[in-house]
């Protein structure tokens, strides 16, 4: 191809058609288009990031890991937002903490 010579890979997520940082308006109006074609009217891009994180931990994986990919400085960022997806946590943290103790 012979733009391949001009491509700057600056290893983004979203690169512009050389390797530059896209607009974000261009991202932005790409993902509402898309949205509002399978019926998300009031889909913002954003909510992918909480669709990621929320997803994570549904799924096992720690509050620090997700904290981590989000870049939040500080776990207790990610804590106050993420907390209520949780709902059981407390019961199997007893649960893992009683199974511990009957080992001894």
């Amino acid at each position: 191809m012979e733009l391949e010579a001009d491509y700057e890979d600056n290893r983004l997520v979203f690169p512009g058609p050389l390797g530059a940082p896209l607009n974000p308006m261009t991202l932005t109006r790409t993902y509402q288009a898309f949205a509002k074609n399978v019926g998300l009217q009031e889909a913002k891009i954003h909510d992918l990031r909480h669709f990621h994180a929320s997803v994570m931990l549904q799924n096992g994986q720690s509050m620090v890991l997700v904290s981590k990919r989000l870049g939040h400085r500080s776990v207790t960022t990610t804590a106050d937002v993420y907390a209520h997806l949780l709902p059981g946590w407390q019961k199997e943290a007893a649960n893992a903490f009683a199974k511990a103790m009957e080992r001894g």
